[in-house]
């Protein structure tokens, strides 16, 4: 038998579609969720597309419905206890984390997407309701055993102690890694955790901070934009 070579995308995009805080209704949400979808499907049509939603209230079967067509699986963890304990409370950052250690663990526990990554190159994390812009290519992001992320931005921090120690952010909404990184990654995940909690700063922040430099490949432009829950304002990448 002629051997597989890992040649496929799969994207895993979390979303929160019954939030508790942010300016955007959660139909607004669900919409600009199929929207996202609908682009990435355009421009990676043969991609696997795992949903992953992590709102503190459980998600309506309806919506789910909605979404399905779109998507390769989804992994609806509202109302999951571990997420839930900190999305209830307002906590993003260290929710989204434990939201994708899930991830992690469903593709190394389920039977049906351990199958497909045999066959998966790159691992791609994506916020729901963000649209792919044109330009975006996936060979940008095909470097073994690395993580590609948009150029480092400079912290906006102004407590001077702690800006001397988180000096820059990863924009979260895309990146890519290598499976061969999936380990790894839960562990950058925990420590996010820990340095969200104990230290008061972001996600994006805890990103840069715990990602080995050795591993980190990073991109001027990463093709996409998106709505800020917290402001209703346009981001483009």
């Amino acid at each position: 038998m002629a051997s597989i070579i890992p040649d496929r995308q799969l994207f895993i995009v979390t979303s929160a579609l019954n939030p508790n805080m942010g300016i955007i209704n959660r139909q607004d949400r669900l919409q600009q969720t199929i929207d996202g979808l609908k682009s990435l499907r355009e421009k990676c049509p043969e991609a696997i597309v795992m949903l992953a939603d992590g709102s503190p209230e459980k998600v309506e079967k309806e919506k789910i419905q909605q979404l399905q067509d779109l998507v390769d699986f989804v992994a609806d963890f509202s109302g999951d206890k571990d997420i839930t304990q900190f999305a209830a409370n307002g906590r993003k950052s260290e929710a989204e984390n434990v939201l994708m250690l899930k991830c992690m663990m469903l593709m190394k526990r389920e039977p049906g997407l351990m199958r497909l990554m045999q066959s998966v190159s790159r691992i791609y994390k994506l916020s729901a309701r963000t649209i792919i812009n044109e330009g975006f290519d996936t060979t940008d992001h095909n470097h073994f055993g690395k993580y590609v992320f948009k150029k480092r931005m400079p912290t906006w921090i102004q407590n001077t102690e702690k800006a001397e120690v988180f000096t820059d952010l990863l924009i979260t909404r895309l990146f890519s890694f290598c499976p061969s990184l999936i380990d790894d990654y839960s562990v950058v995940c925990h420590r996010n955790i820990d340095v969200v909690t104990d230290a008061g700063v972001d996600t994006e922040h805890a990103h840069f901070f715990n990602i080995e430099p050795e591993k980190l490949i990073e991109l001027d432009t990463i093709y996409c934009q998106g709505i800020m829950a917290g402001t209703g304002l346009t981001e483009i990448y």
